[in-house]
C-alpha cells in the first residue's frame, strides 16, 4: 500500500511500468522496419500491417498519453498536496489504461484492425478508455477537494474536458456517426491548427508545474486569435459546409503565431537545468515541425511529398522528440534515470537520425535526388536499434542471485519470453516441424504459458512472497504436464504434448530436489 499512500511513488512506479509500452512500440516499429526491407515470415501476427498498426496505435495511446493525462494531479500536487482516496481512483484509471493497452496490443497483433491511420484499433475498445475517464473525473474531484477556496481557472476548464470526454470519445471513434473516417484524408489545415491549439494549454501547465514560483503567462493574444479562427471553422463545416482549400490554407499559417508565443513563454519562465533541457528540445521540435507542417502545406510542394517518406519524418519529430520531451520534462525531477544525460542524448541522435534519413527518402521519392531508398531505410532501422537503447537507463541488473531468484529467472525466461516467441512466430515454426497450427486454441495455451511466466517474475520482484508464489507456479506445471500427458496418451495430441509435459516436470522436480522446504527445515 505504500505507493498507494506516496504521490511520488505511484507516479515513479507508474512511469517505469508505461515505459514499457513505449519500448514495445518501438520495437514493434523496428521490426516493421525491417519487413520494410524484405526480411519478413509467414506469420499470422509478424506480417507488415500488423507491426505498423502497433507501432503507431502504442505510440499514440501508449506511454505518451498516459503520462500527458497526470499532469492535473501533478500540478495540484506541487500547489495542494494530494489526496489519498483521489489516489486510489487514480491509480485504478492507470490500471484500467493498461488493460486497454494490452487488449489493443493483442488484437492488433491477431488481425483486428479498422485500416486507419490513426484510430486503428478495434472500436469497442474506446469502451475500455471511456471506462478509465470515469474513474478519472473521480479522482480529479478527490484532489480539487484540497483548494479550500475558488478554484483556478485551470481547473475549472480541466473539470469540463475531462467530463465530456468519455461520450465525446465514443462518439467521435464511432465508425457510424463518428468523425474518425472523415479526417483521413484531405488537406484539413484546420485539424492542423486545432491539434496544435491542443498543445498549447499543455505547454503552459507545464511550465506552471516546473516554474519555481508563480508563472505569469504574456502575449495571449497570440492563442486567441487561432482559438476563435477554429472555432469559426468547426463551425463553418457545421453550417455551411467544407472548407476551401485557400481557407484551410489560412487557418494553417495562423499556427505560426505559436513560435513567438511559445519562446515568451519559455524566456520567462524559471525552470531547473534537467527540465528546462527537456522543454526546450520539446519546444524546439514543435516549432520546427510547425514551420515545417506550413511549407509542406503549400499546394505545389504538398502534391509532390503527400505521404511519402517526408511526412513520415514529420511525424516522428512531432511525437517522437516534441512530445515526447514535452512528458520527459514533467517527469524529470521525479524520475533520477532520467537525468542521466547519456540515454536521452543517445535518444534525441536516434530520432534525428531517423528523422534525415526519412526526409532524405522523401526526397528521392518526389525524384529531387537519386539514392537507393533501401540503403536509407537500412539506416532509419540501426537509428531505431539506437533509439531502443534509451530503454537500458531503465533496466537493472544484480550481480548475485540466489538460486530460487535463478530458478524464478530460468522460469521467466523460458515461459514469459517463450511464450510471447511462441504467440510471434508458432504460425512460422510449427510447420517447419512438422506440427498442425490452428491459429485459435493454440494462442490461449500460449496465453497461460506466458502466465506462468508472469508468476515467475512477480516471485523474483517480491522477495517476501517468493516462496508461496513460487509454489504457486510449481503447482500449475504440474495440472499442465498431467494434461498435456493425457492429450498425448489418449491420440489427441501429438509428440508435441509429451515435449511440453516433460518440460515442465523438469521445472517441478527441480523445484521439489533443491527448494521444497529447504529454507523452513534450515530454519527450524
Amino acid at each position: 500500500m505504500e505507493n498507494l499512500n506516496n504521490f511520488d511513488n505511484f507516479i515513479i512506479r507508474t512511469f517505469k511500468i508505461s515505459i514499457a509500452f513505449f519500448a514495445l512500440g518501438l520495437l514493434f516499429g523496428i521490426i516493421y522496419s525491417i519487413n520494410l526491407l524484405g526480411f519478413s515470415i509467414n506469420s499470422e501476427t509478424l506480417n507488415p500491417v500488423n507491426m505498423r498498426s502497433i507501432h503507431i496505435s502504442l505510440m499514440l495511446y501508449g506511454f505518451v498519453p498516459l503520462m500527458l493525462s497526470y499532469l492535473p494531479f501533478l500540478l495540484i500536487n506541487k500547489e495542494v498536496g494530494f489526496d489519498k482516496e483521489g489516489l486510489r481512483y487514480l491509480n485504478i484509471y492507470t490500471i484500467v489504461w493498461f488493460i486497454f493497452l494490452i487488449f489493443m496490443v493483442v488484437s492488433l497483433l491477431l488481425g483486428k484492425s479498422r485500416g486507419l491511420a490513426f484510430y486503428d484499433f478495434a472500436y469497442e475498445l474506446n469502451f475500455l478508455l471511456a471506462m478509465s475517464g470515469i474513474f478519472y473525473i473521480i479522482a480529479l474531484y478527490k484532489f480539487i477537494r484540497l483548494y479550500k477556496n475558488t478554484l483556478p481557472l485551470w481547473i475549472k476548464v480541466c473539470l469540463r474536458v475531462v467530463i465530456i470526454a468519455p461520450i465525446t470519445l465514443l462518439i467521435l471513434m464511432n465508425p457510424i456517426i463518428g468523425q474518425v473516417e472523415s479526417t483521413v484524408s484531405g488537406p484539413h489545415g484546420d485539424n492542423t491548427l486545432g491539434m496544435s491549439l491542443a498543445l498549447l494549454p499543455i505547454y503552459y501547465l507545464i511550465i506552471k508545474l516546473l516554474n519555481i514560483g508563480e508563472f505569469k503567462a504574456r502575449w495571449n493574444m497570440l492563442w486567441i486569435i487561432p482559438t476563435v479562427f477554429y472555432f469559426a471553422s468547426v463551425l463553418h463545416r457545421i453550417i455551411l459546409g467544407p472548407l476551401t482549400y485557400n481557407e484551410e490554407w489560412f487557418l494553417q499559417y495562423l499556427t505560426l503565431l505559436y513560435v513567438p508565443l511559445l519562446y515568451r513563454w519559455f524566456k520567462d519562465s524559471d525552470i531547473l537545468p534537467h527540465a528546462k533541457k527537456a522543454l526546450f528540445i520539446s519546444i524546439l521540435a514543435f516549432l520546427f515541425v510547425d514551420v515545417e507542417g506550413n511549407i509542406i502545406f503549400i499546394p505545389e510542394i504538398r502534391w509532390l511529398f503527400h505521404r511519402n517518406d517526408l511526412i513520415v519524418a514529420h511525424a516522428h519529430v512531432a511525437m517522437g522528440i516534441a512530445v515526447f520531451f514535452m512528458v520527459i520534462s514533467m517527469f524529470i525531477t521525479y524520475i533520477k534515470e532520467l537525468q542521466k544525460a547519456i540515454y536521452l542524448d543517445f535518444y534525441l541522435f536516434a530520432l534525428l537520425g531517423i528523422f534525415t534519413v526519412l526526409s532524405i527518402s522523401g526526397f528521392t521519392e518526389a525524384g529531387f535526388i537519386h539514392i537507393p531508398t533501401e540503403n536509407l531505410w537500412v539506416l532509419r532501422t540501426v537509428f531505431g536499434l539506437f533509439a531502443l537503447a534509451f530503454i537500458f537507463a531503465f533496466i537493472k541488473i544484480k550481480n548475485i542471485y540466489s538460486k530460487l531468484e535463478l530458478y524464478n529467472i530460468a522460469g521467466i525466461l523460458s515461459d514469459g519470453v517463450g511464450g510471447i516467441f511462441l504467440i510471434l512466430l508458432a504460425s512460422f515454426i510449427y510447420p517447419l516441424i512438422g506440427f498442425s497450427f490452428n491459429g485459435v486454441y493454440e494462442y490461449v495455451v500460449f496465453t497461460f504459458v506466458c502466465m506462468t511466466g508472469v508468476i515467475h517474475f512477480m516471485a523474483l520482484k517480491n522477495p517476501s512472497s517468493q516462496i508461496v508464489l513460487t509454489n504457486l507456479s510449481v503447482i500449475i506445471r504440474v495440472f499442465a504436464s498431467a494434461m498435456f500427458f493425457a492429450l498425448y496418451a489418449s491420440g489427441k495430441l501429438g509428440f508435441e504434448a509429451l515435449a511440453i509435459c516433460l518440460f515442465d516436470l523438469t521445472f517441478v522436480f527441480t523445484y521439489l530436489i533443491y527448494f521444497y522446504e529447504k529454507e523452513t527445515l534450515c530454519k527450524d
